[in-house]
């Protein structure tokens, strides 16, 4: 991967960590559900005219809308609206750690449905030491009480659940669609699924929004959707989508900086151990590292 992809690569990962820090200051103004519907519309309106701009061709069959729509609940609806009412109780930072989870998620749940996704040793030994990275994130003592006590916690690791299972179902029902109009196929269906409750039980807060938070939700979708999505295509179709998980590992650091210089928002000790460890443990899923290691080490020997 030469300097250019490892720029888009960081510059993603900044850009998804950002999202916490979106979310952060907008639960100032809104509630989590306009947030991530003010998301998912502007973000889906302007990737449509991206998709008219570069006039690709546009073919809807009943089951590619199908499998849209149940991506736009397990990608989007599902999570975003868990992790923004996750970070009503919990701070972005802890939200980025917990959430980093997801790439542990997709590996066990992928074992269990994917005859080729095989639970080989080292996936075995990174999802161990994400797990271990997890529960000291988490806290031992709170584990028995995270459904009651620590809801924030469990909706954050109910949302790398859900794009666990969205991460398996984009392998098997969309790999053959393009990237920019399953993106934005997901993000129109997400905005069709949401806007009937908007209308029945936030329509006064949508009528009620000021200027300020207008602003940050086009910021917010323009950034960790729009943008995000457009070097996310960028990445897949240049290096292939085993650079993505670096973006995973990225994520948990950027979004504790953006939160510490922007908000003053800081985490606690046993979360930054837990960080490492998951971090330690993504690494050792993605593998290059250790294989350059192997590498030198048998080079110096001979």
């Amino acid at each position: 991967m030469d300097n250019k992809n490892w720029l888009l690569v960081l510059f993603l990962g900044i850009l998804w960590g950002s999202s916490f820090l979106f979310v952060e200051i907008l639960l100032n103004f809104m509630n989590p559900f306009i947030i991530v519907y003010l998301r998912v519309s502007i973000a889906s309106i302007i990737l449509i005219f991206y998709l008219l701009l570069i006039k690709i061709e546009i073919q809807f069959s009943n089951k590619l809308i199908f499998n849209l729509f149940i991506m736009g609940l397990l990608n989007n609806v599902f999570p975003f609206l868990l992790i923004t009412n996750g970070q009503q109780y919990i701070t972005g930072g802890l939200a980025s750690i917990l959430n980093a989870n997801t790439s542990f998620m997709t590996i066990l749940i992928a074992s269990l449905f994917i005859k080729n996704e095989k639970l080989l040793r080292s996936r075995l030994i990174g999802v161990t030491f994400g797990l271990i990275g997890v529960i000291i994130t988490i806290g031992y003592e709170n584990l028995s009480g995270i459904v009651s006590t620590e809801i924030g916690k469990f909706f954050i690791i109910l949302s790398s659940v859900s794009y666990a299972f969205a991460a398996i179902f984009a392998k098997i029902k969309l790999n053959e669609a393009d990237p920019s109009l399953a993106a934005t196929g997901m993000l129109t269906t997400s905005t069709i699924i949401l806007t009937p409750i908007m209308f029945f039980y936030y329509s006064n807060e949508i009528y009620n929004l000021n200027f300020i938070s207008i602003k940050y939700s086009i910021a917010f979708a323009i950034v960790c959707s729009v943008l995000a999505y457009l070097i996310y295509f960028k990445i897949l179709s240049t290096t292939g989508p085993g650079n993505l998980l670096l973006c995973t590992i990225i994520i948990p650091p950027s979004a504790i900086i953006l939160n510490a210089i922007f908000i003053n928002e800081m985490i606690k000790i046993h979360e930054f151990i837990g960080m490492l460890i998951i971090i330690f443990g993504l690494l050792i899923l993605d593998g290059r590292i250790f294989k350059k290691v192997k590498e030198i080490s048998l080079f110096k020997l001979h």
